[in-house]
Formats: structure tokens, sequence, C-alpha cells
């Protein structure tokens, strides 16, 4: 169609993502059990329901640690599960992408055994060194020798890179995109038909852009790929005012992922956030639409959080027919969802979720908290590298609600590192009327249980903005 993306990625970064319960496990959990398997066939479904037409997933057979076999990385019974979750989605006319780390995410152990690969990081190999690539062909043979996947989400820099004599001699965008490229030609020239994306997390500093002297190396990578995703997780690399000029020169699909979303907190009661924000990524995907992008990865999470669901089913629609008004698009999302026993009520309902939207985003403080005690923070910092000189221009983005480290349920950190004890004052307030205007719609829909889980949602966020507000009266 004329208005629609192409590419209507969904991105489970990991596995357990999109769990309806919490998983007590270090970050990030690989268990595929029953749960898993559930949550994963409820989210196909609701993919294939509104618009989605590709699953980018990582963590189906490990997160950190092939084995130096290979082979060895996943028992006969988890390849019998994995294989039923490619095949579930393929039932659904739905893309299974499969998310790999490029010289990193998973050579640890590799790293650390084999001196041939090894250069300044511990977790990425050199990129200089010949045996570094014979592993990485390895592991790409194993996954397309095993398992009916549809194409690869290439992911480079993530975990940083190394930087010894030689690989220094190259900045980060030059030394990410020869990686990416490297790898891209040795699966297009043995398998032409299947999807490369790249994904541009930690290629530079969060808070700096891409040279245009550095553009060049980007054109040439995309000529071997589908998509190139500039995700935005803490600012965009490519400026917003140069995208349609970039977009229009490129050999590939540029896209996003949706201006901004909620990482899935591993340990969080699924009920524990209320966080909308369907109108946000309406405007940023209609506007990178108009830019020229036919291709989007858009973060999922666990459908039983009623914001959550509303993203995911909202921006679906949206994907399919980019001319729809938010409004349109909101009141159906409702009428799919909530079942309304007439059909003035939905636009009630739907007001109620954009006064959630704008109670946060009219109370939070976009940048960071940079002196707030550990045990209060989000985790990130020390995983990323910053820009010196715009660190203030690094903005989520991915916002994280507690720590992303830990086995244990975190503090609720996005109240803390992104409010004040004024806003946190304000939402709480914004927050209790709302809470009451859900409260008189319950009858008014056939599945009232949705309500109900809407004022459970709000009821937790309030009690978290009291905890934050406590532990900032003791610390005074």
């Amino acid at each position: 169609m004329k208005n629609q993306f192409g590419n209507r990625i969904a991105f489970c970064v990991w596995v357990n993502d999109i769990r309806n319960k919490p998983i007590i496990d270090h970050w990030p959990s690989v268990i595929i059990d029953k749960r898993t398997m559930e949550d994963y066939t409820d989210m196909i479904r609701l993919l294939k329901d509104t618009g989605y037409n590709a699953l980018d997933i990582f963590g189906l057979l490990t997160n950190r640690d092939w084995p130096m076999d290979i082979e060895s990385v996943i028992s006969a019974e988890r390849k019998k599960l994995v294989d039923e979750m490619i095949e579930n989605a393929h039932r659904h006319d739905i893309k299974i992408i499969y998310g790999m780390g490029v010289f990193s995410w998973g050579f640890d152990q590799i790293i650390k055994n084999d001196p041939e690969v090894r250069g300044t990081n511990p977790s990425a190999m050199c990129g200089s060194k010949p045996k570094s690539k014979v592993w990485q062909q390895k592991v790409i043979d194993f996954v397309i020798g095993n398992f009916n996947i549809d194409g690869f989400h290439l992911e480079v820099a993530d975990q940083g890179r190394c930087k010894c004599f030689e690989c220094i001699k190259e900045n980060n965008v030059q030394y990410y995109s020869r990686l990416n490229l490297e790898t891209a030609r040795y699966v297009r020239e043995k398998w032409p038909d299947k999807i490369l994306l790249v994904n541009t997390s930690g290629y530079i500093p969060w808070g700096d852009f891409v040279l245009r002297e550095d553009y060049h190396y980007i054109y040439e990578l995309g000529k071997y790929i589908d998509i190139f995703i500039d995700g935005g997780n803490h600012g965009l690399f490519i400026k917003e005012n140069d995208r349609a000029d970039f977009i229009d020169r490129f050999p590939c699909d540029y896209g996003t992922s949706g201006g901004f979303w909620v990482y899935p907190p591993q340990r969080w009661n699924r009920l524990r956030w209320f966080l909308p924000y369907q109108k946000f990524q309406h405007s940023h995907l209609k506007k990178l639409f108009q830019d020229g992008s036919r291709s989007c990865e858009l973060y999922l999470g666990p459908a039983i959080n009623p914001g959550t669901e509303i993203n995911i089913v909202c921006s679906g629609l949206l994907l399919l027919d980019t001319n729809r008004d938010n409004s349109s698009i909101l009141k159906e999302a409702i009428e799919r969802l909530y079942k309304p026993k007439n059909k003035g009520i939905s636009g009630d309902l739907a007001k109620l979720f954009i006064k959630s939207e704008d109670a946060f985003f009219s109370n939070w403080n976009p940048y960071r908290k940079t002196e707030i005690p550990e045990k209060y923070s989000d985790g990130i910092g020390p995983c990323f590298e910053w820009s010196k000189d715009n660190f203030q221009r690094a903005i989520p983005g991915e916002l994280f609600l507690e720590p992303l480290f830990g086995k244990s349920t975190g503090f609720p950190t996005y109240l803390a590192i992104h409010m004040t004890s004024e806003g946190r004052t304000k939402y709480k307030k914004d927050l209790q009327s709302i809470f009451n205007d859900f409260s008189k719609l319950k009858n008014d829909f056939y599945d009232s249980e949705r309500v109900e889980r809407i004022k459970k949602c709000i009821n937790n966020v309030i009690k978290d903005i009291d905890k934050v507000n406590r532990i900032e009266k003791l610390k005074k």
C-alpha cells in the first residue's frame, strides 16, 4: 500500500521481554519455559492481528556464551522449542529475524579461551584478527544450518569495541560499519534471500551525531543490507533535519525504534507501571514516514500491561496506514481490546489514555540526573559511551524503569532519575484524578478486567511515587 511501512518489525530484544510474569534471573534471561511459550504464542497472534510482519528476537539460543564447539549451545529439547517458536511465527506470516551479536554479545567464552581473537575488550573480539571472522562465520553457519530463520539483526557496537593498535586506526563509524559489512557480505553471498538488518545501538557516544564525512561508510554498508535501524536509544545518530536527504541517498531502508519506548523491567510485577506513549510514537512514525522511511523496529513488552498493550496495537495499526490520525487508531484499538457496550464510550476511554500519557511527559525531565546514589540508579551509565561534548543531548529513547542488573525486584529508578519531587507530586495528583475517571468506566465495557488492570497499574505507580518521595525526604 502507498501509505504503509513495508518492514513492520516488532522487536523482542530478549526472549522473556514479553513474559507476562516477572522472572527472577540475571539479565538478560534466556530461559524458555512453559510461561515463555504461552506468552510468545499470544504475542504472535497480537502482532498478526495488528499488522506487524516480522519479529526481531534475541536469546533464542544464548546471551553471552557461545561454547567453543558452537553446536553444544542448546539441548535437543531447547532446539525443539525454538523450532516451534519459529514455525508458530511463520504460520501467522510473521518473519523471524534472529538477533545476533557481531564480534560481541555471545563471544565472552571464546575470547577467554582463544588468544587469536583477543583484543582490548573482554566482551568483543578484535576486529583486526582473521580468527575473529572465522568464529563469526561459524556462528552464522550453525544458526542458518539448524534453524529456519528469515534473516539476521546484526548488532556490533552495543558491547563496545577493540581498541588495539590496529583497530584504533579506524573511528567508530568506520570500524563498526566494516565489521557489519564483512558479516553481511558473508551472509549475502551464501544466502542471498536472507533479510539483513543493522542496528546502530552504541555506534558512537550517546549524544553525538554521525559526521557527514563518515556517511560514506554507512552508505557502503547499505549496499549489502536491507534495513538500517538508527534506534535512538539515547538520541538519534542521524540529525533529524538531515534525515530526509540521508534517506534519499541511502541504498537500503532507514528506520528507527519509534522515538520512545519502555524497556521491559525483567523482575517487576507486570502491573507496576502505566505508561502509554502511543501519541508520542504516532507523531514520530508519521514524521519518519514523511522523510522517506519505510522500516521500523518497535520494542515489545508484556501485553498484560495495558499501557504496553495499547502501544503495540496502536503503532501496528499506524504502520498499516500512516494517513490515519491518532484518535481513530486509538478508538479502534479500544474497541478491539475493551469491547465497549456502546460506541460513544470508546472516545471517553481514549481521552483517559491520552491524559495518562500527557501526565507523564508533562512532569518528567528527559535529562538524566547523574548525581544519584548507585542503589537508586538504573545502572546503565557505565554500560555505554556518553558524549563528552553533548552529554545533555543524550535523552531516552529507551526508558529503564528499574535497575537493569540484579536478581531481585528493583527500585523504581525512572521516578528518581527523570522526575523532581515537584514533578512526582504533580504526577501523583494527575494519576489520582485519572484513576477516578477510569473507575467510572468499568461497567461500560464487556472486558471490564482490562479496565481493572489499568486501575491496578495506576495504584502501583502512586505507591512507587510515595516510595521515592519517602527516600528523598530521608536523604535530606
